[in-house]
């Protein structure tokens, strides 16, 4: 199924645009005015799963004969216990989530999984990306402070550890000539 571009072909109209137009069409004489501004895909939507101020939806998944059950939600079936899938893919729950947002609807809309966020809300809490503060480099260059550091440390314990393999002849050579060991 090809994703529907005409739900982004929709201009963002202002809510209060929609309701005033929706109020002369109701002197009109048009039943749910409101409702009859809206593009097709959201009106099917409304008459299928009715807004939140009819009917509240559950925010975790639910039994599938629930009068809550969320259709972008795997629900469970009551006698076999087995999951169903939600009634919207992910990708149309996208669709019709920023329909109702360019019409100022979205309040409307069934909970998201995971609380799903769109537009502003992205942008205002970006996800962390894991390991972004540190590039992945070579393994080489990766190590490289913690090498240096256990070199360090080896070269300055290398004097003490020469007089322990070679014992008292070291020692002796140090001492006869002067020497103050190994740089």
């Amino acid at each position: 199924m090809k994703p529907s571009l005409a739900l982004f072909r929709i201009p963002r109209r202002l809510a209060s645009e929609v309701i005033k137009s929706a109020t002369n069409a109701e002197k009109q004489g048009v039943a749910n005015a409101y409702f009859a501004e809206l593009p097709p895909v959201l009106s099917r939507f409304f008459e299928k799963f009715p807004p939140s101020p009819f009917r509240e939806y559950s925010a975790k998944p639910t039994l599938t004969n629930a009068e809550n059950a969320n259709p972008f939600l795997p629900n469970r079936h009551p006698v076999t216990n087995s999951w169903h899938k939600p009634k919207y893919s992910m990708r149309r729950q996208a669709d019709l989530w920023k329909a109702a947002y360019r019409f100022g609807i979205e309040h409307l809309m069934p909970p998201l999984l995971h609380n799903r966020t769109f537009y502003e809300d992205r942008y205002e809490q970006p996800r962390k990306v894991r390991g972004a503060h540190l590039f992945k480099l070579r393994k080489g260059e990766r190590i490289a402070p913690m090498r240096e550091k256990e070199v360090q440390e080896a070269r300055e314990k290398l004097d003490d550890l020469i007089a322990d393999r070679k014992g008292k002849r070291f020692e002796k050579f140090v001492s006869n000539k002067g020497h103050a060991g190994f740089v």
